[in-house]
């Protein structure tokens, strides 16, 4: 830790660089690949537990974890040389799982708008609707957003409670907020701006991924229902169909996305370990790596994973506190990583530090949390500045987006589209007081019981749980 922290510190400041970046990135590089075959070990094993218990052998999921055990078995554990096939199979697999949920995730997108209108006619359905006081209501609102000093916390309650919250607002009001939104990107890189209107446009189905009519057919035709049905004149039979169709598509979403969200991770920890390979012989004088190699080996060959506790119960313990300590070390070196990045093309070229650089760029993305994180730097135009011009031409086509989307809609829909996109922004409040305004206007101006009634329900879930 000493010697990773003194080595940091000498690059930053520019001492002995060429003695030093190799010695920085080899050591970087060898943490990284010790790190990820400690908990890609693990991560396979459960990721094969669930493989393994599927009804459906024959599906996508059984083909993309035998595309990942086979680059497993080739490249960590028999030490097969990797080659441009080698990235070509692990970046196709990566893709595909992306592709995956992308899908998952639009279809919860859908299903979250009408689920929405679902809650709040369902009194109207039933017959059964609480009385709500508003102004305890909003009082207890105020309470729990502001409970927390901490501005991060407060957004995010808030965030929740206006997607729950009745939408009493114009459309150009609503409008002239995604303007301000925008505005806050004004000065900064136009890739910034460009993703967060393609995560709003996504996040109401604006912009739909590829093969969302196709690739689940069955999560499609309830979307189609949720779509088609006329909520104004929903008969209570209607309604308890759509409920249940709901029910069963969010199931189906659940254990789909939680296979792909582990498939991904460990992908991630595969594609790492190809990137890092040169490091493996190094890294055979600790316990801790042979164990988990031994652990990764068995994993593959193992028919019954239940018995591989028992049988590895001593390789099992030699993993006990190595992925901590490793991932320290690799806290103090990353704090180095940007000088390294930035040191003179010339001396990288030198010393054919440039691709490694690369790669190592590749990994430290590979481990953040950001399972789906994009591998590829940006280009010098997406860089480009998003001045008063772009922001307004990107605030037009995005009004222009959403009132073709409003066009035909129940009002309820429109309102739940708004709402999905307000609690999707940064909060348009500015101090204490417009948020308690927000509250007390937003909940005297609902005149529907029913909807109300809804609002309260879910809103004091989301604080009860707290």
């Amino acid at each position: 830790m000493a010697n990773s922290k003194k080595i940091v510190t000498d690059i930053g400041r520019g001492i002995k660089l060429e003695e030093n970046l190799p010695v920085y990135l080899h050591r970087l590089n060898a943490q990284y690949n010790k790190y990820a075959t400690v908990k890609g070990c693990m991560n396979y094993y459960v990721l094969k537990e669930v493989v393994l218990e599927q009804e459906e052998q024959k599906n996508d999921i059984n083909k993309y974890f035998s595309v990942i055990t086979d680059l497993l078995q080739k490249h960590i554990l028999d030490r097969e040389p990797v080659n441009e096939k080698t990235f070509e199979a692990i970046t196709s697999v990566r893709s595909s799982v992306e592709y995956k949920m992308k899908n998952l995730t639009a279809f919860t997108d859908g299903y979250e708008i009408y689920e929405y209108v679902l809650n709040r006619i369902e009194g109207d359905v039933t017959g059964v609707v609480d009385f709500v006081d508003t102004n305890q209501l909003s009082a207890k609102m105020f309470r729990y957003v502001f409970s927390d000093n901490d501005t991060v916390v407060i957004n995010s309650k808030l965030q929740l409670l206006v997607a729950q919250l009745p939408v009493r607002m114009t459309k150009n009001k609503f409008f002239d907020i995604v303007t301000n939104t925008l505005s806050i990107y004004k000065g900064g890189e136009r890739y910034a701006v460009d993703e967060f209107c393609d995560m709003l446009r996504a996040a109401v189905l604006i912009k739909k991924p590829d093969g969302f009519e196709t690739e689940y057919p069955y999560l499609f035709k309830v979307y189609e229902a949720l779509c088609n049905a006329d909520y104004k004149e929903i008969t209570a039979k209607e309604y308890d169909e759509l409920t249940q169709m709901l029910t069963n598509a969010a199931a189906i979403i659940n254990a789909e996305a939680s296979v792909y969200m582990l498939m991904q991770e460990v992908i991630n920890d595969t594609y790492t370990l190809l990137l890092t390979c040169e490091a493996s012989e190094e890294n055979d004088k600790y316990e801790g790596y042979k164990a988990a190699l031994t652990i990764l080996g068995e994993c593959i060959k193992a028919d019954d994973m239940e018995v591989l506790p028992m049988q590895l119960g001593d390789r099992f313990m030699a993993l006990e506190g190595v992925q901590e300590e490793v991932y320290e070390d690799i806290v103090v070196l990353e704090a180095g990583f940007e000088d390294a990045k930035n040191v003179d093309a010339e001396i990288l070229a030198k010393h054919n530090l440039s691709n490694k650089i690369c790669d190592l760029d590749k990994v430290s993305k590979l481990l953040s949390t950001s399972l789906f994180a994009d591998l590829e730097d940006k280009t010098e135009n997406d860089s480009d500045t998003a001045d008063s011009a772009y922001i307004m031409k990107l605030r037009d086509a995005m009004t222009e987006d959403l009132k073709t989307l409003f066009e035909g809609k129940d009002r309820r829909v429109v309102r739940s589209i708004m709402s999905k996109l307000l609690s999707s922004m940064p909060t348009f409040m500015n101090s204490q007081q417009e948020i308690q305004n927000y509250f007390d206007y937003t909940l005297e101006n609902c005149k529907d019981s029913s909807e109300l009634s809804a609002c309260s329900r879910l809103v004091n879930e989301i604080m009860d749980e707290a």
